[in-house]
């Protein structure tokens, strides 16, 4: 599969590579229009993302596209990538997303979660105290412990399936392989994986050696979302992460 992060961000500066610069500062004070442009940033964006969803959806086969953001390191912006997509697919495309967000155990227990969430509360909506589950509008957010996760998914096959049956967008926000080495094992679950990277973070060696432990598992790798929009990194680098 091409990489179509790339191929957005390309298409992007295309279709506005005429337009005159909007500076955000004049006169050591924040320009007044510079609410305006952000604005169009970020509704640019949006429409980029929905089409990026759009575009996995036409090849996917079955029902349910099952996609995992996971990053090397700690900080790159995992969980606010997952918020934004998790979003964009339910308020401009109509989906009905089920956002999940896999947890380490001493996470979990400084946060007070439930210790013994099971995807059988999350198949059946089930949304008692025990439950640690928001609803933001077609978005269903849910946290699990990865443990618990991972042994139900190598367990029982059917679990998956049915969720996917249930929800048009299934997103794991998972914890950064730093964190949880075994993350990467879980890609062999989804249709769609893509790395998280905060570029002045993030070296060079591990976003290759995190690629290649994800292709080793799947190959459902597509690319690199370059969180913050750090364009500033040179094409020669970016040309390697792919």
């Amino acid at each position: 599969m091409s990489n179509i992060f790339d191929a957005l961000e390309q298409a992007r500066r295309e279709r506005h590579k005429d337009d005159p610069p909007s500076p955000d500062v004049v006169g050591g004070g924040r320009n007044n229009n510079s609410n305006i442009a952000d604005s169009v940033s970020a509704s640019t964006i949006d429409a980029e993302i929905a089409e990026m969803f759009v575009r996995f959806e036409e090849q996917l086969k079955g029902p349910g596209l099952v996609m995992q953001l996971i990053s090397s390191h700690l900080g790159e912006g995992v969980s606010s990538v997952a918020q934004r997509f998790a979003s964009v697919s339910s308020t401009l495309l109509d989906k009905k997303v089920l956002l999940v967000k896999l947890l380490e155990c001493v996470v979990a227990t400084d946060n007070n979660l439930p210790a013994q969430l099971k995807w059988q509360e999350v198949l059946s909506d089930n949304q008692g105290s025990d439950f640690s589950v928001q609803k933001r509008g077609g978005v269903t957010e849910v946290c699990v412990l990865f443990d618990l996760c991972s042994k139900q998914l190598k367990e029982d096959p059917n679990v998956l399936s049915k969720t996917k049956s249930m929800y048009d967008i299934i997103i794991f926000d998972m914890p950064s392989v730093a964190a949880q080495p075994h993350g990467v094992e879980l890609t062999r679950y989804a249709d769609i994986v893509v790395i998280i990277l905060e570029s002045e973070k993030t070296k060079l060696f591990a976003l290759q050696s995190l690629k290649e432990k994800i292709t080793h598992n799947s190959d459902a790798f597509v690319g690199v979302v370059l969180n913050k929009r750090c364009f500033h990194i040179p094409d020669r680098l970016y040309a390697k992460l792919h």
